[in-house]
């Protein structure tokens, strides 16, 4: 690796490569005309087919829910790398990150097991929706499908057409033993190296050396400037998050709303994830929401009740908003921070 390859890959000690990958079983199955013994001509006045549900929709909700949760823990403590769909989260919150990891991973862990437990409870709730479903169906067949004669037992003929339905809904549920190998919820963890471009092994295409370094140099201009958009990128996101919370809650001091412990502790939140995502070195905010804190945020003082208390807070939320928007600051800092990389 060159010296400046390793000049370029010195950001992965400030933080890592996260990627949250899950997979589900659907719960459901796409009913076609044959599913119901239907022409598709027929279909639309018969009933209407599409995604089913074969397992109640809550149960699937449930892992949902919880990839959900694990995905925006990870949204919420990183910041989008420019390869990819990847995230990457800084050191100082990785650990974190991972130990919730861990307990969704658990979580939706246990959700397999219940639906393993309690599959055929499951498909039994199910039961009636389709038995419903297969007498709509034969209700409302069109007059073609119609065949008279003295002797047609009617009561049969809809047992029978219920019956093979519900023998080919059986047919879509897979074992329940096959059910765990259909989920899960991990994540990969890794960061980015450069390619060895020089070595080719003899099977492959033989690029003349010049070639080959034109390559390894485009490679590496591209991650320079993705890099370097890359850091410009976590810099202006923290500060435009920044401002954003300060206008909001100076307005409402202005607007004359209520400052309750809901609002002080959206403050706190913050000041903390900003501390965790400040990878990049943004003292003079770090700095400026620490000292917000301490003025106003661990005193035993009651905002709501003091009104100078209030304008003061509203006083020093504007200031630090003001300072945020200041563009050649965060060119300060981005520039800091690639010479404390040595880039």
């Amino acid at each position: 690796m060159s010296d400046r390859d390793d000049r370029l890959l010195k950001i992965f000690r400030d933080g890592t490569l996260v990627d949250v990958d899950v997979s589900c079983w659907t719960g459901a199955k796409m009913l076609t005309p044959e599913d119901l013994g239907l022409n598709a001509d027929d279909v639309a006045s018969a009933y209407k087919l599409g995604k089913k549900m074969l397992v109640p929709d809550e149960v699937i909700a449930r892992f949902r829910k919880t990839e959900h949760q694990a995905r925006f823990l990870v949204e919420s403590n990183s910041f989008p790398f420019r390869f990819g769909s990847s995230r990457f989260v800084p050191r100082r919150k990785f650990a974190e990150v991972q130990a919730r990891l861990k307990d969704y991973q658990t979580e939706y862990n246990g959700l397999v097991e219940d639906l393993i437990t309690n599959y055929d409870k499951y498909r039994e709730q199910m039961v009636p929706v389709y038995k419903e479903a297969a007498e709509t169906a034969w209700i409302n067949r069109t007059p073609e499908q119609e065949t008279f004669g003295i002797d047609r037992d009617i009561e049969a003929e809809k047992k029978a057409f219920v019956d093979q339905f519900m023998t080919r809904i059986a047919g879509f549920y897979p074992k329940a033993e096959s059910l765990r190998a259909k989920f899960s919820l991990t994540w990969n963890v890794y960061n980015i190296a450069m390619p060895e471009l020089s070595n080719v092994d003899g099977d492959q295409v033989v690029l003349d050396e010049t070639e080959r370094q034109a390559l390894a140099e485009d490679y590496q201009n591209q991650m320079h400037d993705k890099i370097q958009s890359f850091v410009d990128d976590v810099v202006r996101t923290l500060r435009t998050e920044t401002i954003q919370l300060c206008t909001r809650v100076a307005n409402s001091i202005v607007s004359g709303k209520v400052i309750n412990q809901r609002t002080l502790g959206s403050l706190r939140s913050f000041i903390d994830r900003f501390e965790g995502l400040n990878f990049v070195g943004d003292s003079q905010i770090e700095q400026a929401l620490n000292k917000l804190r301490t003025d106003f945020l661990d005193s035993p003082n009651d905002l709501a009740e003091n009104e100078d208390l209030k304008g003061q807070l509203k006083d020093r939320l504007q200031e630090i908003s003001k300072v945020a928007e200041n563009i050649t600051d965060v060119n300060s800092v981005t520039g800091q921070y690639k010479r404390k990389i040595s880039w």
